[in-house]
């Protein structure tokens, strides 16, 4: 009997701290390659989420165009009645529309699109095309940026005045529009974002 109990001892203490302290070790060097992982594979989800609410938004711009119109550009959608002000398309069926087909409900989303009045008589496909987008798809994570040519996690361009921006080395004059935002008012949009982001 006693011989076969002295058969069957278990660890010691110090074999067991040892195990620990390798158990220990492995989670400190894997812990944060995993949640590096877990952050980008939630960063390429945003970014493709953003991708297909610019899809969607195109093809609102392409069903808009082949009417020759652009929908929200009247008093009551402006910034102080400017008419080069920020567009509201809150709650309208495009702005539905769009959300709808992407499948998303961010917490903000802004379209810049060539301006309307400027480009109406000389390059009207400007009005259609989009120059920028702003996606933050949620209160607790970065926004992303789309700037005209791929999408970048730093706020992309400063205007140079009134609302000229650069892009691919082109002084585009854009329109903002936007497509879901916490507040009705615009101007309290645009600062909470650049509050977050820390621009100026």
């Amino acid at each position: 009997m006693r011989a076969e109990k002295d058969g069957n001892k278990g660890f010691t203490l110090v074999e067991l701290i040892v195990v620990i302290v390798i158990l220990a070790i492995l989670a400190a060097i894997l812990v944060p390659q995993l949640l590096g992982y877990i952050d980008r594979a939630k960063k390429s989800q945003y970014i493709l989420e953003a991708k297909n609410c610019m899809t969607a938004t195109q093809a609102q711009l392409t069903n808009l165009y082949a009417h020759d119109t652009v929908m929200g550009l009247n008093e009551a959608s402006m910034v102080g009645n400017n008419p080069y002000g920020d567009v509201s398309w809150l709650g309208t069926k495009t702005a539905k529309d769009i959300l709808a087909t992407a499948d998303v409900d961010p917490y903000m989303m802004i379209v810049g699109m060539g301006d309307y009045e400027t480009y109406k008589a000389t390059n009207l496909k400007k009005a259609y095309t989009i120059y920028f987008i702003a996606y933050w798809p949620d209160k607790s994570v970065d926004p992303i940026f789309f700037n005209g040519t791929e999408w970048v996690s730093e706020y992309p361009w400063k205007s140079s005045g009134g609302n000229t921006f650069s892009v691919k080395g082109e002084n585009i004059k854009l329109q903002f529009y936007f497509i879901d935002a916490p507040s009705t008012n615009m101007s309290n949009n645009w600062n909470e974002l650049k509050r977050y982001l820390g621009v100026k």
